[in-house]
């Protein structure tokens, strides 16, 4: 099976399983990237599959509810804000295993591996909700006062 057959399933698995757990708390947003507002932040979440490999990866991060403001002066609006904007975030499953990446190269006979993944980001909920309350989300706030 070629590698763009693969990422097409592990697609689909996320879609089916993923994308509506997400939902369910709360997210908004189209695949890859996924926010939820909350009143004093925005939670963000993004799929990131790799160029060369079938596996993907899972970061989290928190923006300001105003949005950010980037050192060289361009500003992102807090509805187009994805976790890559953010210099702080996390990727799901290290603190557990090390290796946060999500292989799906790997086939089985006994289970789909693309479906067992979907439903492995969803394991590590916990880990992303404690990571999103005790991160300093005030990492890049809007153009400081002063600034033209």
């Amino acid at each position: 099976m070629t590698h763009k057959e693969k990422r097409a399933l592990m697609d689909e698995a996320i879609k089916a399983i993923t994308i509506p757990f997400l939902r369910k708390q709360g997210f908004k947003g189209s695949f890859p990237h996924f926010r939820r507002v909350k009143t004093d932040r925005i939670n963000l979440l993004t799929f990131q599959f790799n160029m060369y490999e079938p596996k993907f990866v899972v970061e989290i991060a928190n923006c300001s509810s105003e949005g950010i403001y980037r050192g060289w002066g361009s500003i992102v609006l807090p509805n187009k804000c994805t976790a890559h904007d953010m210099f702080n975030r996390h990727r799901l499953g290290s603190k557990a295993t090390g290796d946060s990446w999500f292989d799906f190269g790997k086939t089985s006979f006994f289970s789909n591996v693309y479906q067992k993944l979907a439903k492995d980001v969803i394991d590590f909920w916990t880990e992303a909700e404690d990571w999103w309350e005790r991160d300093k989300w005030e990492q890049r706030l809007m153009k400081p006062e002063g600034d033209k």
